[in-house]
């Protein structure tokens, strides 16, 4: 992204900071004496966090060996990193009011893009795997964004979606830059990984020399998201009626991860049946 375009994309959205938990754990896990006890106090302090983390740590999605009871179990049962990355995940889920049929859209198709995610990289990309489900949920932030900055701008955006037109594509003919700089913009401002920016600003790209020049966990985790966008509205996951799977970049996708389209064909039930599962996971 140019100077210019980074610019331009910060002055003309307010970006919300990252959940004030998540913001803790993460600057608590730079703290080489992190502890399990630490790290769970601070989760604590959010019950509707803590409820959302168990759901999803006793669920099938992570297929625990025993009943997790308490964070702090959570913590060791799973790990330090896969808790940050479950911690920033649950809890951006704070960011969608869903309080308009657009919102509930865009919530929707992440959390389907999350799932699917998931489950191809347990698949094809086990060194996408830690971090498969946080950025496939977060791919699209910069789409509820612009939609919080211009919201009627944005739901005939969406209308357009319906009717074959690439939401990237009208975005930047209403506001000079698209949903993916806007993500790339916050995942830096909320100092997250590089593999999620390129995931996250790059999905839509992967016929350009910057995702060619990436690093093979990052090229990899991009192309997870890529399949598991289009997967999502293949699958016609609510809120996505309609509209059909884009073929952008999809074949590129497949040869990076070195999978055919017979071997996508073969997850599309267990990916919809996990997303009917596990999609009420993140109420309380």
């Amino acid at each position: 992204m140019t100077l210019q375009l980074h610019e331009l994309v910060t002055s003309s959205c307010t970006l919300p900071p990252m959940p004030m938990v998540a913001a803790r754990v993460m600057r608590e896990l730079m703290n080489p004496d992190t502890s399990a006890d630490s790290l769970s106090k601070i989760i604590e302090t959010d019950q509707a966090l803590v409820t959302r983390i168990l759901k999803i740590a006793n669920s099938a999605f992570y297929g625990c060996a025993r009943k997790v009871g308490s964070i702090q179990l959570a913590v060791v049962v799973l790990g330090f990193n896969t808790l940050k990355n479950l911690v920033i995940a649950t809890s951006t889920k704070s960011l969608y009011h869903q309080q308009s049929e657009a919102e509930q859209t865009l919530w929707e198709h992440s959390l389907g893009v999350g799932v699917a995610s998931h489950v191809l990289a347990i698949a094809f990309s086990p060194s996408a795997l830690e971090q498969a489900f946080t950025a496939g949920l977060l791919h699209d932030l910069g789409k509820l964004v612009l939609y919080t900055k211009e919201p009627s701008t944005y739901t005939g955006i969406l209308a357009k979606q319906e009717q074959g037109v690439a939401c990237h594509i009208s975005e930047r003919e209403a506001f000079g830059f698209t949903h993916t700089d806007v993500g790339s913009v916050l995942v830096e401002q909320w100092n997250l990984p590089e593999n999620f920016e390129a995931a996250i600003g790059l999905h839509h790209s992967l016929d350009t020399g910057k995702f060619r020049e990436l690093k093979p966990r990052a090229k990899a985790l991009t192309a997870i998201i890529n399949l598991a966008d289009g997967i999502t509205k293949q699958l016609l996951v609510p809120g996505n009626e309609g509209v059909e799977a884009p073929t952008e970049g999809i074949e590129i996708a497949m040869e990076t991860l070195a999978i055919s389209k017979d071997h996508i064909d073969g997850f599309l039930s267990q990916i919809k049946e996990t997303f009917d599962a596990e999609k009420n996971l993140f109420t309380v």
